[in-house]
């Protein structure tokens, strides 16, 4: 596995999951039917339902490698349980922030977590890039910082996620300036600490996100008004429930607002490191504004050319008096 959190969650998987219900049954003997009715019982979305499927038919796929299970499709019981319910897409869609929410966002953070999350905001680093940066990460007289390891499920990596993300990040010099003062102020400031150490671990470690999301960030929002809870349920800016909220929407919001300025998608690309196009793009969610614009701008062209070839109305017969 590249990740440590993929492999989490595949073990626990199969360690609650599969081992419990089919553990006493031959991989042989596990019928189509038996296998989607049991799938089919978990209330969980779709998506959910399809990643145990997919790990359990790559389970048969490594039996059948390893001479353990005979090879063939009519092996892999997995193969034969399709429908919508298995889907693999997924429903959630990432709350991306316009500019204005993000700084008062922001405004309702202290030292670091203020400085924590203005990283994220404007080099887009993925939550476990920053938790895992050492101060001899930054390159203080090339406006460079370098992604050397990650910090996740309480677990150093070294390297990135992709390859392309273990690379420099362009650093802007107020952001330097920052985490400069920052720097002053913590206790952890050689070069080999973390920059967000974890006070209560005496600096060992970086602080967890998770913790980071749930004390701070999230309160920050809800003080701010970009986040209101009603009756347990979270709602964004727009009114719509969000789902999920944390140090990942600030790279969303970024994505938004560099193909909104009409920055070349190349230079967005680059800026989060992604490796395809794609995902770039989806990470660039239209707003409202963008849309309204670019049908306003469709609109006045067709407005006054249907005007200009409308005829004058018919008028009726005056009444004789």
């Amino acid at each position: 596995f590249n990740k440590q959190s993929t492999k989490e969650l595949h073990e626990q998987i199969v360690r609650h999951l599969l081992v419990p219900n089919w553990g006493g049954t031959a991989a042989i003997e596990i019928e189509p039917l038996k296998l989607k009715a049991w799938l089919l019982d978990f209330e969980v979305e779709s998506s959910t339902r399809g990643k145990y499927k997919s790990v359990m038919s790559g389970i048969f796929t490594w039996g059948q490698c390893e001479g353990l299970v005979p090879r063939g499709e009519e092996y892999n019981p997995c193969r034969y349980v399709k429908g919508r319910e298995f889907s693999a897409v997924t429903g959630y869609e990432a709350l991306a922030l316009e500019v204005h929410d993000t700084f008062k966002v922001l405004g309702e953070l202290k030292q670091p977590e203020y400085e924590l999350a203005l990283l994220i905001a404007t080099c887009g680093l993925r939550i476990s890039e920053a938790l895992g940066l050492k101060w001899r990460d930054i390159l203080w007289n090339k406006r460079l910082i370098a992604i050397r390891q990650t910090f996740v499920h309480f677990h150093l990596q070294d390297g990135a996620k992709t390859k392309l993300s273990r690379s420099r990040v362009e650093a802007p010099q107020l952001l330097l300036d920052a985490l400069a003062a920052w720097r002053r102020e913590t206790t952890y400031g050689s070069d080999d600490d973390y920059v967000f150490a974890s006070t209560k671990l005496g600096g060992k470690q970086p602080r967890s996100g998770s913790m980071l999301v749930e004390d701070y960030l999230r309160p920050a929002a809800i003080r701010a008004g970009v986040l209101r809870i009603e009756d347990g349920v979270t709602y964004g800016p727009d009114g719509e429930p969000v789902k999920r909220y944390g140090f990942h929407t600030f790279r969303h919001s970024l994505a938004t607002c560099l193909m909104d300025e009409q920055e070349n998608p190349a230079v967005v690309q680059a800026i989060l490191r992604h490796s395809k196009m794609d995902m770039t793009l989806y990470y660039s969610h239209s707003r409202r504004q963008a849309k309204r614009a670019a049908q306003e701008k469709v609109l006045q062209r067709l407005v006054p050319a249907a005007a200009a070839e409308m005829r004058e109305p018919m008028r009726g017969p005056r009444t004789i008096q």
